[in-house]
This record gives structure tokens, C-alpha cells and sequence, in this order.
């Protein structure tokens, strides 16, 4: 998570959190920290996937919605060494307590490092302490670390970053019970797009997302299949809301 607050310099300050599964909590979490951040580098981006026509003499305007792409979002760390909280803190730093570097080292571990027991890197949580993010109802941002950069801009004698910020990039990456309540809705009420796949089955899909396989023909006839059996291997079919 990242909290409400700001540094000795004004730097407003963020919590972020590592949990070692997308289902965050107290028995999951592996690390947090309390940086502080540029606020004008916090951005946030959404998309949706559009599809053009891809029908021969199709009008202007004819684009079909596919899905919402996860989210993102890119926030600058501005880690300093050179400024002084506490007046315990300048002893702890002549004595060779660099936070900075410990810092990057921590991102890095945990946000980049694969773990041995998942065979992915851990899940992050974004929280500002001086804003809500809308993301959730506890205002914060959960997803993965997709790219980590550290710009080094002062060093000590020992080459120890004294000061550097860190320009990090999170995609949205949320559990099946966090999708369902962002959206509102249950799975079926949800339209699914998925690529069929050579052992894949048209009615076995239609019985996963609907609970029964009765409503297949209706998924052809979405995707204008001939059969049921008819779905080429990579094809995008669509599994639309159906009333049941």
C-alpha cells in the first residue's frame, strides 16, 4: 500500500506494499515501504480494446468493443539520502545506514526477482497518502511491476546511491473476487472473448461460463459458426451476456 503524508521536503509520500499472491493480505504480504514520490509523475492510464469491421464494404463506424485492457500505472520515486527527517537520523547515515540503496534493492527484489515457490514476481499495492487513486474502495492500485528503472544522480565514496529516483510502471492484475466486485456483475453477465485453441471445445466453454451447455447454439450464432465444431484454432470467439 502507499499512505497520506509528506517528507522533510515536501515530497508527498506513497505506501507500497509487496504480497507474494494476487490475493492480498495480512498472511501474504512480504515487504513494505514508504517513499516518497513526484506527484506529477503519477499517472494513470485505461483503454479499451476496439475492433474494426473486418467485413468487405463495411460503413464508417462499424467497430465492436472487445474487453477492457488492465489498466496501468507510472509513478517516479525520488529517493534522497541527503535529507534529514529526524536529527537520529544524521548518525544512523554517517554510520553508513543508506536508505536509498536499500530501497532500490527492495524494489528490486520483490518487484522484479522471480520467487521460488510461485515462479512469478510478487503482486504490488500503490497507495498515496495524500490522494485516492479510485481504483477499489480502499483507493489504492494492485497489480505487478512490468518495468523498474533506476536513474542514479549522487553517490558516496563507497559508490552507495545516496540519491536516485526510480521510475516504476504497475499493470492492474486483481484476483477473480476483486474483478467480479470492481465490475458489479457475476461472470456470466460478463461478455468473454478467448481463443479457441486446437483442444478447445465450443459447448465445454459454453458450460463454463453459463453453467450449462444448452445456450451453445446461441454463442454460434454470436460468432456465425456453422457447427458448434466449426471454431478455427486462434479464432476470437465471443461469449456474450445471455438471459438464462
Amino acid at each position: 500500500m502507499i499512505g497520506i503524508g509528506a517528507n522533510a521536503a515536501g515530497s508527498p509520500l506513497c505506501k507500497v506494499t509487496f504480497y507474494s499472491k494476487v490475493e492480498r493480505g495480512s498472511g501474504n504480504q512480504l515487504a513494505e515501504m514508504t517513499l516518497a514520490y513526484d506527484v506529477k509523475s503519477l499517472q494513470t492510464s485505461y483503454a479499451n480494446d476496439i475492433q474494426k469491421s473486418q467485413t468487405i464494404g463495411a460503413e464508417s463506424g462499424a467497430s465492436q468493443y472487445q474487453k477492457s485492457s488492465p489498466s496501468k500505472l507510472s509513478v517516479t520515486f525520488l529517493l534522497d539520502d541527503t535529507i534529514i527527517d529526524l536529527p537520529t537520523e544524521l548518525l544512523a547515515k554517517l554510520q553508513g545506514d543508506i536508505e536509498t540503496e536499500k530501497n532500490i534493492q527492495t524494489l528490486l527484489k520483490y518487484g522484479t526477482a522471480v520467487q521460488s515457490d510461485t515462479h512469478e514476481p510478487t503482486y504490488v499495492t500503490i497507495q498515496p497518502l495524500n490522494m485516492t487513486l479510485n481504483h477499489g474502495p480502499s483507493g489504492t492500485f494492485d497489480g505487478m511491476l512490468c518495468t523498474t528503472k533506476v536513474e542514479t544522480e549522487l553517490v558516496d565514496n563507497k559508490g552507495r546511491r545516496l540519491k536516485a529516483k526510480v521510475h516504476c510502471c504497475v499493470v492492474e492484475c486483481l484476483s477473480e473476487k476483486e474483478i467480479k466486485l470492481k465490475s458489479g456483475k457475476s461472470s456470466p453477465d460478463l461478455t468473454h472473448v478467448i481463443q479457441h485453441q486446437a483442444s478447445s471445445s465450443v459447448l465445454l466453454q459454453s458450460a463454463q461460463i453459463y453453467g450449462n451447455s444448452q445456450f451453445v447454439h446461441q454463442v454460434a450464432m454470436v460468432n456465425r459458426l456453422p457447427s458448434i465444431r466449426s471454431a478455427e484454432v486462434g479464432a476470437q470467439i465471443i461469449y456474450p451476456p445471455l438471459e438464462r
